[in-house]
């Protein structure tokens, strides 16, 4: 087994090496012996599949990182190494929103990273789970994917010891996020250079690994976060107002001229519109003999283009009274805390 166990990375910086060692093959499950999926349409399987043994969605030959020093992470005590994952992996703010997540994207939609290079987005690593796979514009935001996770004694003995299943399912999605992230070995490449993997896999060894999680992941039918791709960060936005949660799911913004910059276009757009009407109505009416409804009509609707004007200039102005005091506000109470004994 240590024969098996030396096809994997052997990788002296990676932060848990307190999973190393022998691994005796007579206590190894299978690694499609998981629940994940199991019994969709048997109410009765299912909550016995829910309590079953959970294991690694593949096999300990197929892991990419063998072995590692010791390292930082402490994790003698599982309990608060899955809280850690728990935070690492999920978001709860955007779990609480699932059932509203269609308008923001669509299930298993990713594409591969070659593919974000051709659509001519920028991939920007973060290590926040609540920004993986958001994009705006020309803009996505990617998770690296640990090492820790690619370990088989990691992920069978903290993540699968998780009765709740939370931490096992985040992980298991999150992994088949990137199984469809990178599809070619050029995807692999691509991964490498903006340091959302380990630059010592190979693309033989993830072929291998990949196929195994998809294979074990086929039919999962966990509905979190992972069930959906891609996710449109300003219909996200919009979800946040209508559940009260926040002005946005993310800003953006750093500072005023480009938070208000973006919203002008919009604004300056509709009344240059507005304005093309506007002439038109005026051409129409300077006409001698002109019907009573057209002078009504173009009378009324400039009327309402001034009273539009009027309340989108007033409502832009007490947007920024508000935020600028909120801004001082929140200074202030930073300040008071520090100065706090």
């Amino acid at each position: 087994m240590h024969a098996v166990l030396a096809e994997g990375i052997e990788d002296d910086e990676s932060p848990f090496a307190r999973y190393h060692g022998s691994i005796d093959s007579s206590i190894v499950p299978s690694p499609f012996a998981s629940v994940v999926g199991v019994a969709q349409s048997d109410p009765k399987m299912t909550r016995a599949a829910n309590t079953a043994v959970l294991t690694p969605p593949f096999a300990p030959a197929s892991q990419l990182i063998a072995s590692a020093s010791a390292g930082s992470i402490i994790a003698d005590n599982h309990v608060d190494e899955r809280n850690r994952l728990l935070e690492v992996l999920r978001d709860t703010k955007l779990e609480s929103l699932h059932k509203q997540l269609w308008y923001a994207g669509r299930k298993g939609n990713v594409s591969p990273l070659h593919h974000q290079k051709v659509i001519r987005r920028d991939i920007i690593l973060t290590e926040r789970a609540r920004l993986h796979l958001i994009w705006y514009e020309k803009t996505i935001y990617i998770k690296r994917l640990d090492d820790e996770l690619l370990n088989w004694k990691y992920f069978s003995e903290v993540i699968c010891g998780d009765t709740t299943r939370t931490v096992y399912t985040a992980a298991c999605g999150f992994l088949l996020s990137y199984t469809r992230l990178i599809t070619y070995p050029s995807d692999l490449e691509i991964a490498k250079t903006h340091g959302l993997i380990n630059k010592r896999i190979k693309w033989k060894q993830w072929q291998r690994f990949r196929s195994e999680i998809l294979h074990h992941l086929a039919n999962r039918n966990d509905h979190d976060r992972y069930e959906y791709g891609e996710l449109r960060l300003g219909r996200l936005d919009q979800i946040y107002r209508l559940n009260l949660l926040g002005l946005s799911y993310f800003n953006i913004h750093r500072d005023y001229s480009s938070y208000f910059g973006s919203n002008y276009v919009t604004l300056v757009a509709l009344f240059a519109l507005v304005s093309v009407a506007l002439s038109a109505m005026q051409v129409m009416t300077s006409i001698a003999d002109v019907p009573v409804v057209i002078a009504t009509t173009s009378y009324r609707f400039s009327v309402a283009t001034l009273v539009a004007l009027t309340g989108s200039c007033a409502a832009l102005l007490i947007l920024y009274v508000v935020l600028y005091l909120w801004n001082w506000v929140l200074i202030y109470v930073r300040h008071r805390r520090h100065r706090a004994p």
